[in-house]
């Protein structure tokens, strides 16, 4: 297709489509003419990518162009890790410069405490994201909570776990996951992955805001509070094995 067809398809304007042309954020046509190149589908999912990046993750330009700098890399590459870390900054507020060597130990128990977790790998030790929990969990302890512990994150990491099962089993069409043994395109699940974190964290942090709002009435009011039903079953499972369930 040529560049008026791209752009009618993309919903990207002519000129926004030449920018990203000229920035690298777009990978040239195939040349067809003088003066003309020719554009397939990799260009529309390219363009759908960075309409997400910047319309619903928000993220600045050159954040834009390190993700995709690493999509170009194909299997090599950490487009989604990349696009994590842009949308998911260490504070600005609350952390001091004296923090420092506090948030470095703090990182690395973190990053130790991650690796202990039955789901998690080595070659993804990017996607740990240490640094953010750390920063979160000192400013944690400075505010709410002095002695809240690494090892306190478990229950927390696996719900997570859970919640990421749940997701990936809801998926309309299933989680589209791209296979290295098949040398599968990665461009379109990044795509999808980055949107689905994105859209769904705010959807979870907006229910999980409303679960404790409500909780908090019930307990204030004396009304009944209902026991969460991951929980109800594993309390019932381990009476079935004789065993005392633990309290938390």
């Amino acid at each position: 297709m040529r560049l008026a067809e791209l752009s009618q398809r993309a919903g990207v304007p002519r000129s926004t489509i030449k920018f990203y042309l000229r920035e690298g954020l777009l990978q040239p046509g195939a040349a067809s003419a003088r003066n003309q190149a020719s554009y397939g589908a990799q260009h529309l999912e390219r363009l759908a990518l960075i309409r997400a990046l910047r319309e619903v993750a928000e993220l600045p330009l050159d954040a834009v162009a390190k993700v995709t700098a690493e999509l170009d890399r194909g299997w090599k590459g950490d487009p989604i890790g990349e696009a994590m870390r842009g949308m998911h900054t260490l504070p600005s507020r609350g952390l001091l410069p004296t923090d420092a060597p506090e948030l470095r130990r703090l990182t690395g128990e973190v990053r130790a405490f991650m690796r202990q977790l039955p789901w998690t790998v080595d070659e993804g030790e990017g996607h740990y994201f240490a640094d953010e929990i750390a920063a979160a969990l000192l400013l944690v302890r400075r505010h709410l909570y002095p002695d809240y512990a690494v090892a306190d994150l478990a229950r927390h990491a696996e719900i997570a776990w859970l919640l990421s099962e749940e997701e990936f089993a809801q998926a309309p069409g299933g989680p589209r996951v791209p296979l290295l043994a098949r040398g599968d395109d990665v461009a379109e699940p990044t795509r999808r992955a980055i949107l689905g974190s994105v859209l769904f964290e705010r959807i979870f942090a907006a229910l999980r805001r409303s679960a404790n709002a409500m909780r908090s009435i019930r307990v204030a009011t004396g009304r009944k509070v209902p026991v969460a039903k991951a929980r109800l079953a594993k309390a019932r499972g381990a009476k079935a094995r004789g065993a005392k369930p633990r309290a938390r």
